[in-house]
């Protein structure tokens, strides 16, 4: 098992939620926004502030189960900070 995190400086362009490293197998990705306010928006590649699949509101957490060839995305208030933990589970 390996640990992986970072923090990511989210502004108006859906940014993939990655860390610098590849994730080649099936992990759980935790991702929290860290700030007081602003709002962090998970979904696919085209996610905005209007069309998402989740809305992280300030210090709330996100978790989910990913497959190998996943990913996660994130749009927000411009300058808003998430942290993004992933537990490779192979």
């Amino acid at each position: 098992m390996q640990l992986k995190h970072r923090v990511i400086t989210l502004n108006g362009t859906p940014q993939k939620l990655n860390v610098k490293e590849a994730v080649d197998s099936r992990c759980t990705l935790s991702v929290q926004n860290t700030m007081t306010t602003g709002y962090a928006y998970l979904g696919n590649a085209n996610v905005t502030t209007t069309d998402y699949g989740h809305k992280l509101y300030p210090a709330q957490s996100f978790t989910i189960e990913m497959a190998t060839g996943d990913d996660l995305w994130a749009v927000g208030d411009s300058g808003v900070k998430v942290a993004i933990f992933i537990q490779d589970r192979e």
